[in-house]
């Protein structure tokens, strides 16, 4: 019986999470258009503060050519959001700490909502020419 519990508890959080309803405050299509497999991961300091935080990495990585909605929070509209971007690869290699610490990122993307709202919902790596005002580091070096 208990197992049965589990079971049907699991399948209600599934059916919760896979809802199609996309609420633009707290979703976002990510599109990795670059040749390697990446990680994005959210910032979850005050900016401007752009450390890398947490315990632990976790994830799923976005391989070449994929896109997925992600989910962000924000406690207004005018906070920022830094999305970090790591090479897929330098993800699995190297412990969390060592990635933390020596700030092994691909791509860092600080954004307000309203400049995720300017690019219809929709973030690419590496950026694109509508993500040309987009503050980032390293900095934007149009082609």
């Amino acid at each position: 019986m208990k197992q049965l519990k589990i079971i049907v508890l699991l399948f209600a959080l599934m059916t919760l999470t896979a809802c199609p309803n996309l609420d633009y405050k707290k979703q976002f299509r990510f599109s990795n258009n670059s040749d390697v497999d990446v990680y994005i991961y959210m910032g979850r300091g005050l900016y401007p503060d752009t450390t890398i935080w947490g315990e632990v990495k976790v994830g799923v990585p976005f391989k070449q050519g994929e896109t997925r909605y992600y989910s962000y929070n924000y406690e207004n509209d005018l906070d920022t959001l830094c999305l970090f971007i790591f090479d897929a690869d330098t993800f699995n290699m190297y412990e969390w700490e060592e990635i933390k610490n020596d700030y092994k990122i691909l791509q860092r993307y600080d954004m307000t909502y309203e400049y995720i709202k300017a690019l219809k919902y929709h973030i690419t790596y590496p950026p694109d020419e509508r993500m040309k005002d987009i503050k980032m580091f390293p900095p934007h070096i149009a082609e």
